[in-house]
């Protein structure tokens, strides 16, 4: 199997995302790009630990993510994780939840990739809309495909609120 920090480095560089090797979080390496604007990260989570459910990864992913960024009110942050993980025991719905589908003042994850090597598998689920981070997650689903992992994706759609008005 390829290595998985070297998957993620290559899919994070054309969008211009720089190592934060200063950021010490234990089992996470992360890649931003900061500027006036825009606040965007990718996070590699690689402790093959088995989580307990949906929420146990989602808390991991933001505990982490709040402990290392600053989320400003003007720009937001935009994050993308990929989840190096014992086993995928979750649904598809459960991971869908993991995702969000409008702003989220603590940090918007705009995609999830969990990985388990030892199957080797790798289920990714993005939100609706086209984001800054998107090439990163196709990049990295592709990466992945040429490394042997087979590969599944889905789309967490618009919520009730976002979608246009029943018509009759």
């Amino acid at each position: 199997m390829a290595d998985l920090s070297s998957i993620i480095a290559s899919a994070v560089t054309p969008q211009a995302l720089r190592p934060r090797t200063d950021v010490r979080e234990a089992g996470w390496t992360f890649w931003e790009l900061r500027t006036l604007n825009m606040h965007r990260v990718v996070g590699l989570l690689q402790q093959r630990r088995q989580f307990a459910d949906a929420r146990d990864l989602e808390s991991s992913i933001r505990g982490a993510a709040a402990r290392s960024f600053k989320c400003s009110w003007w720009r937001g942050m935009g994050l993308g994780v990929v989840a190096q993980v014992a086993a995928i025991p979750l649904s598809v719905d459960d991971l869908k939840a993991l995702v969000d589908v409008r702003e989220n003042s603590k940090g918007t994850m705009q995609w999830v990739i969990l990985v388990a090597g030892d199957t080797p598998v790798a289920i990714g689920v993005h939100t609706w809309m086209e984001t800054y981070l998107s090439p990163v997650y196709r990049r990295s689903l592709q990466g992945l495909a040429e490394a042997g992992y087979r590969v599944s994706s889905v789309t967490r759609d618009k919520d009730g609120l976002q979608r246009p008005p029943c018509t009759h």
